[in-house]
């Protein structure tokens, strides 16, 4: 039997259903739709595929390295473990995906679209997620067969300027150094998050819960805390003296410092080296 022709998509397309672990590598597939495809293992590093269409395939541990996929559709694909690593997701859609444990690091997804897709596991390190949206994503991280329960997606230095993360279930994620500003964290689980260095100036967390979260070291210029949970938030040695909206009793359930710069709006008395009191300034409202 011949071999295909990696460029052919017609053929391709006919033969979508027979694809596992075939080497479609450097091809140009622009446009092409394999939805409902079996790709298993499949070989896509440094094709273009902008425009194409992945609905629903099945693309475990596929590898995309360095592909061309913006405007790509992968609406419900199964891309667990699958590698994206540098490849160009910009306004690609990957609703209501199962990327669990994909590799998406460095990237490039600027107004992507992640709503309600699994990303538990995932890894978007040096990932540039501008303007992207993961409302009602998960996230979060998993119990393992051993036991332990690992941590979420990991975001460490990526850029989610912008982003929407509404809805989404981000408890254990990692952000270390992460550009969160501008982004909307309203309501979001952050429980046990690593934000430490993230940049969140303007990023609105009203209503977010940060317990046990860590964010020292955190930018937070004009970043909303409204309503937020703060108890047992790691605030030591964080400069807090811009942030929006804290709320005394709050801040009073995290763990601070007397490095820990708070707002004029608010008044910490240290009793002893460990205890502290956190009220409104008189003249002020918190």
């Amino acid at each position: 039997m011949a071999k295909m022709d990696k460029n052919d998509r017609a053929g391709l397309e006919r033969s979508k259903s027979n694809l596992a672990g075939d080497d479609l590598s450097g091809a140009d597939l622009d446009g092409i739709d394999l939805s409902s495809g079996i790709l298993m293992s499949t070989n896509f590093t440094g094709t273009s595929l902008k425009n194409s269409k992945f609905v629903g395939a099945k693309l475990i541990t596929a590898d995309f390295t360095n592909a061309k996929l913006s405007q790509a559709d992968f609406t419900r694909a199964d891309l667990n473990q699958a590698k994206f690593i540098k490849a160009d997701l910009s306004e690609a859609n990957l609703q209501e995906a199962d990327a669990m444990g994909a590799i998406f690091g460095g990237a490039k997804l600027v107004g992507a679209n992640f709503s309600k897709a699994k990303l538990v596991e995932s890894i978007f390190i040096d990932a540039d997620l501008t303007g992207a949206n993961l409302q009602e994503a998960n996230l979060q991280g998993r119990y393992t067969r051993e036991g332990s329960y690992s941590r979420g997606a990991n975001f460490n230095r990526s850029i989610l300027k912008g982003a929407d993360l509404r809805g989404a279930d981000c408890h254990g994620v990692d952000m270390v150094d992460t550009d969160l500003s501008e982004a909307d964290l309203s309501g979001v689980d952050m429980g046990e998050a690593d934000l430490r260095g993230a940049n969140l100036t303007g990023a609105n967390l009203t209503g977010a819960n940060l317990s046990s979260a860590n964010l020292q070291r955190a930018i937070l210029v004009g970043t909303n805390f409204k309503g937020a949970n703060l108890v047992e938030t790691k605030l030591k040695k964080t400069d807090l003296s811009q942030a929006l909206n804290l709320a005394p009793k709050e801040v009073a359930q995290a763990f601070i410092d007397e490095k820990t710069r708070v707002p004029d709006y608010l008044e910490v008395t240290w009793v002893d080296d460990e205890v502290f009191e956190c009220k409104a300034r008189p003249s002020q409202e918190a």
